[in-house]
């Protein structure tokens, strides 16, 4: 049964929701993070992990965060898919994967601070746009297409006849669309497990590579992120394991489950400490 799937589908590997995990995080004292997921593929080494994450604690996220272009982070976990032709042949590896990130962010508490899911969504998109539209800095990385639109412009002032704006505008997409990034202007709000998250779509211009991210609000400025990234590797976005990659994407999200605690009493912890 499971080769004939395999011939039907026309690819090895991907996500299999029989042989599944389970995982919890602490997010503060008010959130339980849990989920079930599908085993990752090719198999993850075991190794340590941290359960609670602190958000209470003055400076913990700014002390601890990584930084990913406009991302600020505290990595939770990580799960990835590979997909493999059918048939092995040498000089031809996976033909994608599918890898999904769980991640703690916290918004720029000089910002007005969002209240519900689409506040976040849109906070969420003017903080990408803000960044690759920045003036350029090379220690940040931001303002990466501020920066194309100044090579296009220094370039026609070298010019014996400079661009036209047409041809300006022309140039500028041409170099966006191979090495940009996007303005992102849509969001969409969805329910899973009774939590509102909100969703955008990145498009990774240079292999037309997407990445799902939803995202829910926690408190002061905090927030969930489970990030999906396609990436095609010797193959496209056309093939069979591509789209059964994104239809994956939303089941997995019904396995993401965020439990708001309640608090302890004056006697719990009175109670605990005997």
């Amino acid at each position: 049964m499971n080769k004939l799937l395999k011939l039907l589908r026309r690819y090895r590997g991907g996500p299999d929701f029989h042989q599944t995990f389970t995982e919890s995080y602490y997010l503060g004292e008010q959130f339980k993070l849990s989920f079930q997921l599908p085993v990752c593929n090719p198999p993850k080494p075991p190794r340590a992990k941290i359960v609670n994450y602190p958000l209470e604690q003055a400076n913990w996220f700014e002390e601890n965060c990584s930084q990913l272009w406009h991302q600020k982070y505290i990595p939770l976990h990580e799960v990835y898919w590979y997909f493999w032709p059918l048939i092995q042949t040498p000089f031809r590896g996976e033909q994608g994967d599918l890898r999904l990130n769980l991640t703690l962010g916290k918004l720029d508490p000089t910002q007005p601070q969002p209240q519900n899911a689409a506040e976040l969504g849109q906070a969420l998109l003017d903080q990408y746009n803000g960044y690759y539209n920045a003036e350029p800095n090379e220690e940040t990385g931001a303002g990466l297409n501020t920066k194309i639109i100044n090579e296009v412009e220094a370039h026609s002032a070298r010019r014996a006849s400079p661009f036209t704006e047409e041809e300006k505008q022309e140039l500028i997409s041409k170099k966006m669309r191979n090495r940009g990034y996007p303005m992102l202007t849509e969001y969409k709000v969805f329910n899973f497990n009774q939590i509102e998250w909100v969703r955008y779509i990145e498009v990774l211009t240079q292999k037309m590579n997407k990445q799902y991210v939803y995202s829910c609000l926690l408190k002061d400025g905090w927030y969930l992120m489970a990030e999906f990234t396609l990436s095609t590797n010797m193959s496209d976005n056309t093939k069979p394991w591509y789209k059964d990659a994104e239809a994956a994407i939303e089941p997995m999200m019904q396995q993401i489950k965020l439990q708001k605690l309640e608090p302890l009493l004056a006697s719990d912890n009175l109670l605990a400490a005997q």
